[in-house]
């Protein structure tokens, strides 16, 4: 078995359906947590959202022995956090520094047609994370 599947399975076994089959790929795995992360976003499940963002942060992490991981969960994931007004809200909180770091010109891109929000966005993340990144 697969570690992205392993560790899958370990934090998600409620959802084991839609990645234990064998045909699948880690993004069986992500699309269920794009929409989970909104879910415990709005339902305030702090338990589930340290479970999907430690999965999250763990796949990024795997850039050195997997980069089809790495990519994965950065376009899978990350980028998708923008798409909905919860989870951009919850960026500066939920992203680590050198995750936001790596991903936030996918940030970028995904705010494109929105006005000074990718702006906004990491002037908030600065402010919360004592950062310095430049928007």
């Amino acid at each position: 078995m697969s570690a992205w599947r392993r560790k899958a399975l370990e934090l998600f076994y409620d959802i084991r359906h839609s990645f234990t089959h064998g045909d699948e790929n880690i993004y069986s795995v992500i699309f269920e947590l794009r929409e989970r992360v909104i879910i415990s976003h709005k339902n305030n499940n702090s338990e589930d959202l340290d479970k999907i963002y430690d999965y999250a942060e763990w796949c990024f992490n795997q850039y050195r022995r997997s980069h089809y991981l790495h990519n994965a969960i950065c376009v899978g994931f990350y980028e998708h956090l923008v798409d909905d007004e919860i989870t951009l809200k919850a960026i500066p909180y939920r992203v680590k520094p050198y995750i936001f770091e790596d991903v936030k010109t996918l940030f970028e891109w995904m705010l494109r047609k929105k006005d000074g929000v990718y702006k906004q966005l990491v002037e908030e993340y600065n402010n919360i994370n004592k950062t310095n990144f430049i928007n």
